[in-house]
């Protein structure tokens, strides 16, 4: 089984479509794929029209000590979905702390699930340091967009080993084509060699409550989202 992480560099990059539309080109390809929402927001969900009232998820079963295994959704056969669940502010510190005091809390959870999936995806949060210790992660993507505010925290950031993924690029932006010339010349093979251009199309999707690859197949988003997961494909097989 191999593991994925997407983190976004700032909130509002797109993070979460991008990761149910991974998981969705995966499947489509015969792939076993397991999602796992980390964030609190709790967004995953409502890729796959489950319902906004729905409280369940793998945090919430920790808070009421109920098993985290019986929390799953199982969207088609081979493509699951586990929630983060619906917490109030001081039962997500409550796993917050957990998560700290026990960091190899997935990373067993990853163990007991690699008979069944071929991949498992996590939507990670930003500022959560013990949700995004979610064991071994073969490919760690962080999500940025070719903007000014993205290119100072970039600046600002710690040495990563996270590869860039720009998402909503749009090649009419000399501003954009500018940041991407910097940006391949200061972080190489960091940046991914594709992008994820502007598409209303994934907005949409979200709205309709699907992936953009189910919502609008031939739209420009989900082709490229289907080039990321020929790059995610041939990273796995050079990592066995």
């Amino acid at each position: 089984m191999t593991a994925l992480s997407l983190r976004g560099l700032r909130g509002g990059v797109g993070t979460s479509s991008l990761l149910v539309a991974t998981g969705h080109a995966l499947h489509e390809l015969g792939e076993r794929v397991l999602l796992v929402d980390m964030c609190p927001e709790n967004l995953l969900r409502l890729h796959y029209n489950v319902d906004v009232g729905e409280r369940a998820g793998w945090a919430r079963a920790m808070i009421d000590g109920l098993d985290w295994h019986t929390q799953a959704w199982s969207v088609e056969p081979g493509l699951s979905l586990l929630p983060y669940g619906r917490l109030k502010w001081a039962e997500q510190e409550q796993v917050e702390q957990r998560l700290r005091n026990e960091p190899e809390l997935w990373r067993r959870r990853q163990t007991s699930l690699a008979a069944h999936y071929d991949w498992i995806l996590f939507d990670v949060p930003l500022r959560l340091p013990g949700h995004a210790r979610v064991g071994p992660c073969a490919l760690r993507l962080q999500v940025v967009e070719a903007d000014a505010a993205c290119h100072v925290l970039l600046q600002q950031q710690e040495d990563s080993s996270e590869h860039l993924l720009i998402n909503r690029f749009d090649p009419a932006s000399q501003l954009q084509r500018d940041l991407l010339l910097i940006w391949r010349k200061q972080y190489g093979e960091r940046l991914l060699p594709l992008n994820i251009h502007q598409d209303e199309a994934m907005r949409e999707a979200l709205a309709f409550k699907k992936p953009v690859g189910a919502y609008a197949k031939a739209s420009l988003a989900a082709q490229d989202i289907q080039s990321l997961t020929t790059w995610c494909l041939t990273r796995r097989l050079e990592t066995l």
